[in-house]
């Protein structure tokens, strides 16, 4: 019996370092699934980014918080940013980063190079000019996003880290700010149609 209750506190202590491990690593500089969006916005401001805190999906700011993110050296430092997106939970937890680079294809390279050799090799979809490289590391669903259309930097590479635990709950508000979206738009409308 004593033998039992050890091997379960051993266990169990193996398996919430190992927990803290996977989870201990950030992506572009940022702690998805545990970074708050006032840690987030303080962040952003020591490395004199350039961002905007004022978004939010379909302009629901309080219900689902987006930053853009314009100038910050984490994202700068692989290429030409046309812009960057950091999504919000519900409860204000970082959940998701997006960043789009204008990229003739050396932005892509070096980031699927790299990404190749951390995750291994990536799950590829896609169709016409748009392929899309998937990986995951735990709980962080990474995507590598091509889009060829254009010459030069016309074209564009995205990244985008989703901690995916939190992504039911943004589903779930967006659904919420839709239907009142519909709502309100059929209060508008119905009295005259």
């Amino acid at each position: 019996m004593y033998f039992k209750k050890y091997l379960f506190a051993v266990t169990t202590c193996i398996s919430l370092s190992l927990a803290s491990i996977t989870h201990a690593a950030e992506y572009l500089g940022f702690d998805l699934g545990r970074q708050t969006i006032d840690q987030t916005r303080e962040q952003l401001k020591k490395a004199n980014a350039r961002f905007e805190d004022d978004y939010g999906y379909k302009g629901y700011g309080k219900d689902l918080p987006l930053f853009k993110v314009s100038g910050f050296e984490r994202f700068d430092k692989f290429g030409s940013v046309r812009e960057g997106w950091l999504a919000f939970s519900p409860k204000g937890v970082l959940y998701k980063i997006s960043v789009t680079y204008a990229d003739a294809g050396e932005t892509f390279k070096v980031l699927k190079d790299a990404l190749d050799t951390k995750y291994g090799h990536a799950n590829q979809s896609g169709f016409g000019f748009n392929q899309d490289y998937t990986y995951r590391d735990g709980k962080i669903n990474i995507v590598l996003a091509r889009n060829t259309f254009g010459f030069g930097a016309e074209q564009a590479t995205t990244l985008i880290y989703t901690f995916t635990p939190l992504v039911g709950e943004a589903k779930k508000m967006e659904a919420t700010i839709e239907e009142h979206i519909r709502k309100t738009n059929a209060k508008k409308a119905s009295a005259d149609i």
